[in-house]
């Protein structure tokens, strides 16, 4: 969970987000029994929180006080994402002005004087808390795997991590929509491993990019965006 830093837990509870980290994709039963409305305590700046057992759509939480989130809903797949409905099982981010509660409800009716409003904000959440998986991360990798950049969108300067399960020739290159090469990251023979390069983009204009990541036989290609 996070409370102003990430605080390992050994007790899952509903209505809080937690980071779990898997060597690979799958599906992990929870049982229970359902919940339909949930009060969370939330403090001031960002907080991981859970859904109830249903979808619930971002504007139709309300707060207590009100109009204390200051940030959209942020959810994770390899970078953030904004989203406008909280899923049951899983964890969202969302950043508020002080102490206070989130209500989640089944019913959209309740609470209509103190719906959430949301105020535009290009601060993104805290990094992933990869210190907390370093056992894990000193293991060699077990497959080639490209990374989305962190943060993202980025203004200027973004991280890209990767991993390679042998030793490999690795290139990296940014380039822009006409697929012209405006970058290269890295040009090397690499270890097995993994890796975090950061690319600076001071010096290129706002918008969308591409980054293409070569390692053996292994080749994957994703997007970035420069705001400004």
């Amino acid at each position: 969970m996070y409370a102003n830093g990430y605080v390992l837990e050994d007790t899952l509870q509903p209505g809080i987000g937690y980071w779990l980290k898997f060597s690979d994709a799958q599906l992990i039963p929870i049982t229970g029994k359902p919940l339909l409305s949930e009060t969370l305590d939330v403090f001031e700046g960002w907080n991981i929180v859970g859904s109830i057992s249903i979808p619930v759509p971002t504007n139709t939480i309300t707060s207590d006080p009100g109009g204390i989130v200051t940030s959209d809903f942020f959810g994770y797949n390899g970078g953030y994402r904004q989203v406008d409905t909280i899923e049951p099982g899983h964890g969202y981010w969302v950043k508020v002005s002080q102490n206070g509660k989130l209500i989640l409800s089944s019913s959209s009716v309740e609470g209509v004087a103190n719906r959430i409003r949301i105020v535009s904000s290009s601060e993104l959440p805290p990094a992933p808390p990869e210190e907390h998986f370093s056992n894990l991360e000193s293991q060699t990798p077990n497959h080639f795997a490209l990374e989305q950049n962190y943060p993202n969108p980025f203004n200027p300067v973004t991280v890209i991590r990767y991993q390679l399960p042998v030793n490999s020739w690795v290139t990296l290159k940014v380039y822009n929509v006409l697929g012209q090469e405006v970058a290269t990251l890295v040009n090397e023979k690499q270890e097995a491993g993994r890796y975090e390069v950061e690319f600076d983009g001071s010096k290129l204009s706002s918008g969308v990019y591409f980054y293409r990541f070569v390692a053996g036989n292994f080749v994957d290609t994703k997007k970035l965006l420069l705001v400004r």
